[in-house]
């Protein structure tokens, strides 16, 4: 234990000298800092002394501490921390393993009565702090200017720690493990620069269809009802009206057999893509689960758009209820268990692999 502590705090230290650790870390206080600036009053948005008058973003329709949780999720988390610090973390990150391995510090370390599975792991571990120190000081900064400024304190937004370490976990297995086979920092930074686009891609893909698939599901729900209707109006229209009748129900029952068709293409590539994502960590989502956090505990006001049908992957569909079906649909083939339990899996199969082979390495 005291010599995982050490090389903890050797960690740190190490942190400590690196310029771009305290760049990003400056760059985090200067963007809660400037979310201090942002309110919003009873017109708009204001910008220190400056007012912009946005109506939907006024206390009339959101209130302060609502409008600051939803700016740290959508600009804080998903913006600053789920990119740019990010970023900055896999460049400042990259050289750990293959510095490591490549100067003469390894054979300190080997050198000493440690097993070299724990050493690899523990060296992972280190690699992860400057990701917990960066969100952290971002996370309790944020809080304190949303309980200050919105009169609300929100100490919920803390799942945003573990969360934002996790999914930067996911990158930093496949950079660690890279960085070991190849030794160069350059091969780490592409590799989990690809893997990152390969994972966002494929999550965005699934989640596009499962909206088509579910817009279908909506368009066919009322093709049936509007079937159902006019099929008891057969019964009950004289013998003469009823061959325009009967037209008229055959045309909704090719309808339904076309929307019928459409969701099971929608299934059958929903499917096959979800089960690919399954297969991968879930960057994007895993950081989506704060927003769902703060959805479920923002009382913000609804807008009225009930009949407002718009075309939607080819379907005539209400916007808001397609949101909240897919709200429904989320929360049931995504939930927080699968996307954490199945990326934890796929990280935890990559750190055997690489720690397999560092133990079977010859340093």
């Amino acid at each position: 234990m005291r010599q995982t502590l050490a090389m903890l705090l050797d960690a740190y230290r190490e942190l400590n000298h690196r310029k771009l650790f305290w760049i990003t870390l400056a760059i985090s206080v200067l963007v809660v800092a400037a979310f201090a600036m942002v309110a919003n009053n009873e017109n708009g948005i204001t910008i220190l002394a400056w007012e912009i008058d946005v109506p939907l973003l006024s206390t009339d329709v959101i209130s302060t501490a609502n409008f600051y949780k939803l700016m740290f999720s959508a600009l804080g988390m998903n913006f600053w921390l789920g990119w740019i610090a990010t970023i900055l973390a896999i460049i400042s990150t990259a050289s750990i393993f293959p510095e490591f391995i490549g100067s003469g510090s390894i054979d300190l370390m080997l050198s000493k009565p440690i097993g070299r599975f724990r050493l690899f792991l523990t060296k992972y571990v280190t690699g992860l702090l400057f990701v917990t120190l960066q969100v952290t000081v971002f996370t309790v900064a944020a809080i304190l200017v949303i309980g200050i400024r919105g009169g609300e304190w929100i100490f919920g937004l803390l799942f945003a720690i573990p969360l934002m370490v996790l999914f930067f976990s996911y990158l930093f297995c496949i950079q660690a493990v890279v960085g070991m086979w190849t030794r160069s920092v350059i091969a780490s930074i592409i590799a989990v620069a690809i893997f990152w686009m390969v994972c966002f891609g494929l999550q965005q893909a699934d989640q596009v269809t499962l909206m088509g698939r579910v817009a279908t599901q909506i368009d066919q729900e009322k093709i049936e009802k509007r079937l159902d209707g006019q099929t008891r109006m057969l019964d009950l229209v004289d013998p003469e009206d009823r061959p325009a009748k009967q037209e008229r129900v055959d045309m909704i029952q090719e309808e339904l057999e076309e929307s019928q068709d459409r969701l099971a293409t929608w299934e059958t590539v929903n499917g096959w893509l979800h089960l690919a994502n399954t297969l991968l960590p879930k960057t994007g989502e895993t950081t989506d689960l704060l927003e769902r956090i703060l959805r479920d505990e923002a009382d913000l006001a609804q807008f009225d758009t009930e009949g407002l049908e718009r075309p939607m992957f080819g379907v005539m569909v209400d916007p808001r209820e397609l949101e909240k079906r897919m709200f429904e649909e989320l929360d049931q083939s995504h939930s927080a268990t699968w996307i954490i339990g199945t990326s934890l899996l796929f990280e935890g199969i990559v750190l055997m692999i690489g720690g397999w082979w560092f133990v079977r390495r010859d340093f």
